[in-house]
């Protein structure tokens, strides 16, 4: 299946207000972009970006991404059937997409002697676009409509590949476009790639950790993981059955700390090389991220010792229709 551009989009001007959002559970953890719009997301990427890669980084590439990205969910792509998946929502996307933005900063304002390589423009995109298009191999083929979109777990990162290549294609980036198998490293099972020059690393390696903090550091990330990753779980087949290795949402919950400490962790801090300390960078001395992981787990672990999930309250929404 061969994927085109939207046909039509909504242009994110980059003259329009701001359209951000301070309280709802849609806000990154900055709590100053609102998730559910393309137009807020756009703005915060675009002046991130403009700050590190400079103002003609390539920001209508940007602009068409995210737009195609919304129109690929909502179901109005062409080849793509809508999003049926709870955990990995266009919210996701968008917040990976945001992460990466600011580590890309960060990288470009760390001491020379602190990076492998100079990150230029094209590929302080690119890393964003990646970030954007890593899920979205989960999203189904018109052919798949006897599927549920998790079910294609498995195979879904190379088909996320095959979409990102294909659509960078139709760019400026296209000579960028076989870099699109780095999203690849997403994959916590996959051995890292040994072989990648110095810039490719780093954007590897920045990738796989913006994918993991933008959903440990949401504020409902253990609410979406009783309500929606479970869910996903049953529909792969590993949930929802007493030989299961999920039976129930509690166990999930309960088994997410030996996780997150154990392989989570080792990724991030040996084959993504520690590059979530460029947050800090971004930050100004400071990590958001790390921050509300820390309550996230924090708050998991005052649940688990008391058997309390009804202290769970919050109710996250899946983002598909936005636009």
């Amino acid at each position: 299946m061969i994927f085109g551009a939207s046909p039509s989009s909504t242009k994110l001007s980059r003259q329009t207000g701001q359209n951000l959002s301070e309280g709802s559970n849609q806000a990154d953890v900055s709590r100053t972009v609102d998730l559910a719009s393309p137009k807020a997301v756009f703005l915060a990427i675009d002046r991130i970006l403009s700050h590190a890669l400079g103002r003609e980084y390539g920001y209508f590439t940007l602009e068409q991404a995210i737009n195609d990205v919304a129109a690929a969910f909502r179901g109005d792509l062409p080849g793509l059937l809508r999003c049926d998946t709870h955990y990995h929502d266009l919210r996701h996307a968008y917040d990976s997409a945001l992460a990466m933005a600011r580590l890309i900063d960060g990288y470009v304002k760390a001491n020379p002697t602190d990076v492998p390589a100079p990150m230029d423009a094209q590929h302080g995109l690119l890393g964003v676009l990646l970030a954007l298009f890593h899920d979205i191999g989960l999203l189904r083929y018109r052919e798949e409509a006897h599927l549920q979109g998790a079910q294609l777990t498995q195979v879904h990162e190379r088909r996320s590949v095959a979409f990102a290549r294909d659509w960078l294609q139709r760019t400026p980036l296209a000579h960028l476009a076989e870099k699109a198998s780095l999203i690849m490293v997403t994959r916590l099972d996959s051995p890292f790639p040994e072989k990648l020059a110095p810039r490719e690393r780093a954007l590897a390696c920045m990738l796989g950790t913006a994918d993991i903090l933008s959903q440990l550091a949401d504020r409902c990330y253990l609410e979406k993981c009783r309500d929606f990753l479970f869910e996903e779980f049953r529909a792969m087949g590993v949930a929802g059955r007493a030989d299961s290795d999920f039976p129930t949402p509690e166990e999930l919950l309960r088994k997410t700390p030996k996780f997150f400490l154990g392989p989570v962790t080792l990724r991030l801090k040996e084959e993504y090389e520690g590059v979530q300390h460029m947050m800090r960078q971004h930050f100004n001395g400071s990590c958001l991220y790390a921050e509300a992981i820390e309550r996230n787990f924090r708050y998991l672990e005052t649940v688990l010792e008391s058997e309390a999930f009804y202290l769970l309250r919050r109710h996250p929404e899946r983002i598909v229709d936005a636009g």
